[in-house]
């Protein structure tokens, strides 16, 4: 049922195949395990190929490549990832109970990250592929960015959760609190997620659950961390939640103030930060050094009232990258109002292709409907090329 309602023109054509990858890229002879890829249009090896990934923390919310309407200019490879993979499941909990040091070694971004490059060799070759990622996997694209820059020719990131870079600025946290609103830790970050509020425009406004239809859109097919009562057997997801926690937390000293969004992460990815804190294995971040290498085109959109992490965390993201667009939409994380404009997904298709002339038709479109974010304080940040 969930293949049904991606992209419908090409529902018909969506076809399935597996690809080879170590079973642990850091062993040199390791044995290989299958990865599923799904080809959302026809392949034409004469097209630009655009790489998307499936992330376990954002299928908890609402399915945001579900939703997009892609032109048939370029191929469209959706990547499941090793989170499907059977075999691996089964080594993690081989001796009866989850080894989570081990799932951890299995299942973080940079095993991701080097499936994905073989993937690509297998698929196009030499050829540059097109990154097109949204929240959690923008993150995990934007690691393969940095290990291999010289074989991506353009990225379009959408709401990264930059969450590092959050914590290294010591930018405010993000997330809301009203106390009419008698919500769970794991609510607010739904709603933080879910939630379009400009709070410099709104200040001295109450919230309340009857004004709550204004702030959030799909109310009744909200999903996230607090629909999800499972996931101590998601091990994948709890390895993705773990390493935003690790990002988000780093070395914080203890007169930081608590970030809620934080101990909700490390409640939920418990036997992970258990696992970590009693042996202090390595984890894999951005090494942002690597993204000062990518010569191609960066494309960053981002919502400008989100609340799940400061929206300012973009335009330093952006600074790291020689040739970029950064264009802030008026919407939360989620982007459910942006989604329902053709323009906005006209300007993603414009994006992908490079098309200079569909670029700025559909930004005027946006602009007209007054959806485009001004800059908070020109100057603050070096502004990049609109494009």
């Amino acid at each position: 049922m969930r293949l049904v309602l991606f992209f419908v023109f090409v529902s018909a054509s969506i076809q399935a195949q597996s690809f080879l990858v170590p079973y642990n890229h850091l062993l040199p002879d390791s044995r290989k395990i299958e990865i599923q890829v799904e080809f959302l249009n026809e392949f034409d090896e004469e097209k630009e190929t655009v790489f998307l990934l499936e992330d376990a923390f954002d299928e908890l919310y609402l399915p945001f490549y579900e939703l997009l309407d892609f032109s048939e200019s370029s191929n469209f490879v959706l990547i499941k990832g090793r989170k499907d993979n059977e075999e691996l499941k089964r080594g993690v909990v081989l001796s009866g109970s989850p080894d989570y040091q081990l799932a951890y070694k299995l299942y973080n971004q940079d095993q991701v990250a080097r499936d994905i490059e073989v993937i690509r060799q297998e698929l196009i070759g030499d050829e540059q592929v097109i990154l097109l990622g949204y929240s959690s996997a923008a993150m995990v694209l934007q690691h393969y960015l940095s290990i291999y820059p010289q074989h991506v020719k353009r990225m379009i990131s959408v709401n990264p959760l930059v969450f590092d870079i959050q914590k290294n600025l010591s930018f405010p946290s993000s997330g809301l609190s009203f106390s009419d609103l008698k919500l769970s830790g794991e609510q607010k970050v739904d709603f933080s997620y879910y939630a379009n509020f400009d709070r410099e425009n709104q200040v001295g406004k109450s919230l309340s659950k009857e004004n709550l239809i204004d702030i959030l859109t799909f109310q009744h097919v909200l999903t996230g961390l607090d629909t999800n009562q499972d996931i101590a057997r998601n091990i994948p997801l709890m390895v993705r939640v773990f390493e935003h926690a690790i990002a988000l937390s780093g070395f914080q000293d203890s007169e930081q103030k608590i970030n809620p969004s934080l101990e909700v992460l490390k409640k939920m990815s418990g036997p992970l930060w258990s696992a970590y804190q009693s042996d202090n294995f390595d984890f894999y971040g951005t090494n942002y050094d690597g993204l000062l290498e990518f010569e191609g085109k960066m494309t960053l959109i981002g919502g400008a009232f989100d609340q799940l992490i400061f929206s300012k965390s973009y335009d330093v993201l952006a600074e790291y990258y020689s040739n970029c667009t950064l264009l802030l939409i008026k919407g939360g994380h989620a982007l459910q109002q942006a989604l329902s404009f053709p323009a906005f997904k006209e300007l993603l298709n414009a994006f992908i292709t490079n098309n200079t002339a569909g670029k700025i038709s559909a930004y005027k479109k946006l602009s007209d409907e007054n959806f485009i974010f001004e800059k908070y304080n020109e100057g603050d940040f070096k502004v990049p090329p609109l494009f």
